[in-house]
């Protein structure tokens, strides 16, 4: 009876030894099966660090569009053929790259039109290039060269001379045809004023092309008749500011002045819509994206966003950030018509008090 119990107990200890080692086997082979399709197994724990990513430069707002971070002094705000200078806002920015405009034209060898044969009259670098292939196109196009390019940059000193003069000829306080000193577009070498040989640049008959085709070199009329309410000063036929493509080309078609642009572009941060322009260049609408984007009033710079693949152009505005144009490389047909002014038209009847610049 004892011998019976004995073999009753070792097959059932035989029994649990086998299901035990099948268990162990299974467990080895799940933990295989898991190393090989997962990787090797760790201890999981709470580590906030491994949430810590090592910063870049490099942002994506869209698929296929990648951005770097470019740091930009604040003070560039305050630079660029975007800033916006006026009764407002004053310049305050850099007048490193002035040339005169004669030297550039001998340089160029350039005779559509006259830049005051003297070193007195000077602008930016760049602007003193497109003058010359606008006065070029506009010469081949008219067989015109009476045109006189008579005033550029005026400094701070010589503004304040031209202010004083005014009120002394006519025996007031205050000069509402002239602006003061550092409130004139000319401190900026962005704006010129033309004249003609025998007579007042009034920039019709003839002349009109040079109004109609301007926009294709980056200038804009910048005091237009229409608009003097905004820019609070008369209307100057033969004032011409530079702003670059593709900004000149959406200034003109929308019928703005600069004041309203600078101000629709807070309606596109670099975060959200950019604005979406078509700019022509010998023929071809190529495409731009144009967005805004604030500067960092807690540091002396600011990490700009930038595309990395794309060319770009960037401006301040003069007033508290910066404007970046990106050429896509995409071509577009040129829409008709544009509804991207802005929602707030200003009062044509509103009183205001006109300068000249």
């Amino acid at each position: 009876m004892g011998d019976k119990k004995k073999k009753k107990n070792s097959g059932i200890a035989r029994f649990f030894d086998v299901i035990f080692s099948l268990a162990l086997l299974a467990g080895v082979g799940w933990g295989g099966y898991y190393i090989v399709t997962h990787g090797t197994a760790v201890e999981q724990k709470t580590n906030y660090t491994d949430n810590i990513t090592e910063e870049t430069t490099e942002e994506t707002t869209e698929p296929g569009t990648v951005y770097n971070s470019i740091e930009i002094s604040n003070q560039e705000v305050y630079n660029g053929s975007l800033i916006l200078v006026n009764s407002e806002y004053p310049f305050q920015g850099s007048e490193e790259n002035l040339v005169s405009l004669y030297q550039v034209m001998l340089e160029k060898d350039c005779h559509s039109f006259g830049g005051a044969n003297s070193a007195e009259v000077k602008v930016q670098q760049e602007y003193a290039e497109k003058l010359i292939e606008m006065f070029d196109a506009f010469y081949n196009a008219t067989y015109d060269n009476n045109v006189i390019v008579q005033s550029g940059y005026r400094s701070a000193e010589r503004q304040q001379e031209l202010y004083d003069a005014d009120l002394q000829k006519n025996n007031r306080d205050y000069s509402d045809t002239v602006a003061k000193a550092g409130y004139s577009e000319h401190q900026t070498g962005w704006g010129v004023d033309l004249t003609l040989y025998q007579a007042d640049y009034d920039g019709t008959g003839i002349y009109s092309w040079i109004g109609e085709h301007c926009a294709e070199f980056g200038i804009i009329l910048r005091y237009p008749e229409d608009k003097t309410s905004v820019t609070n000063i008369i209307f100057e036929p033969w004032h011409y500011r530079y702003v670059g493509q593709p900004h000149s080309d959406y200034i003109t078609a929308s019928g703005l002045c600069l004041e309203e642009y600078i101000t629709l572009l807070y309606g596109y941060p670099y975060e959200g819509e950019h604005l979406i322009i078509s700019a022509e260049k010998n023929g071809i609408y190529e495409t731009y994206e144009v967005y805004y984007y604030p500067a960092d009033t807690s540091a002396d710079t600011t990490m700009l966003p930038v595309p990395a693949d794309k060319e770009y152009t960037v401006s301040g505005n003069n007033i508290d950030g910066f404007i970046v144009a990106v050429d896509t490389g995409e071509t577009a047909v040129p829409a008709t018509e544009t509804n991207d002014t802005p929602e707030d038209e200003p009062n044509e009847t509103e009183t205001v008090e006109e300068v000249t610049e």
